[in-house]
């Protein structure tokens, strides 16, 4: 059994290193949860196997190198802990590489624009519960605006999902009396105002420019030399002793 439902296949990123880091983290949270220390030992075996063939897979497609299934070991099962250690370690420089960038394909929306996409989000869902569509449909459709709703809780919106559930719901209410009424316009709204946010946040990171280059850091101060006592003690030595004999000249 995978350890990635088709849901999570279709929620994944575009961007190749987004793709594996997401990809990595669902399967490690899955096979995380999938071994228990009360189960059959071979059964946790067969999860972590699992987990590194995906990830494997996961990494080439991704164009990901240096992680690779480890066929060198005899039993695959040791070199988990370097497999899963070297999946940590790129994930994280992937991570890190991506900080601060924003994805193209998602908008950081003001919180007047989530109150108002929430308003037509409303209006969907009155004209879904007095629609003539069958029960199932209906609760279909409620339950795409419920995600809808999750993802307009997100920092940033991902466009792509919300203009998928916005086209699940137009095509299955179209024809619909209620529907016609005041649903294209809800629908029209919404993505009206995706796209005002949208274009000012883009106009905005072009104004701004790309963030400076850290300056580097000044050189780091010479030492002093170390003080030599040993030296200092003859020299003391020598004038202690050149004054002694200044002493035994007669005047």
């Amino acid at each position: 059994m995978s350890l990635v439902s088709p849901a999570d296949y279709a929620s994944l990123p575009v961007e190749l290193g987004d793709r594996f880091v997401a990809f990595e983290e669902i399967c490690r949270r899955n096979m995380y949860a999938a071994i228990d220390p009360d189960s059959n030992a071979e059964d946790d075996q067969m999860v972590r196997l699992e987990y590194m063939a995906e990830v494997s897979a996961a990494a080439e497609v991704c164009r990901v190198e240096d992680l690779k299934f480890p066929w060198s070991f005899d039993n695959p099962i040791d070199g988990f802990q370097t497999f899963i250690l070297t999946a940590t370690a790129i994930a994280t420089g992937l991570r890190l590489r991506g900080a601060g960038k924003a994805d193209p394909l998602t908008v950081r929306l003001a919180n007047r624009t989530r109150g108002k996409i929430e308003q037509q989000i409303a209006k969907l869902r009155d004209i879904i519960i007095n629609s003539d569509l069958p029960e199932r449909q209906r609760k279909g459709l409620l339950d795409k605006l419920n995600e809808l709703s999750v993802e307009l809780s997100q920092p940033r919106i991902r466009l792509g999902n919300v203009m998928a559930v916005l086209a699940i719901v137009g095509a299955t209410l179209a024809g619909t009396t209620s529907f016609l009424a005041d649903g294209p316009t809800a629908i029209a709204t919404i993505t009206s105002l995706l796209g005002t946010d949208k274009i000012a946040e883009d106009a905005e990171t072009e104004r701004l420019g790309p963030p400076p280059v850290p300056k580097a850091l000044p050189p780091m101060p010479r030492a002093l030399p170390a003080p030599d006592f040993g030296q200092r003690q003859n020299d003391f030595g020598q004038r202690h002793k050149g004054r002694e004999l200044d002493d035994e000249i007669p005047f």
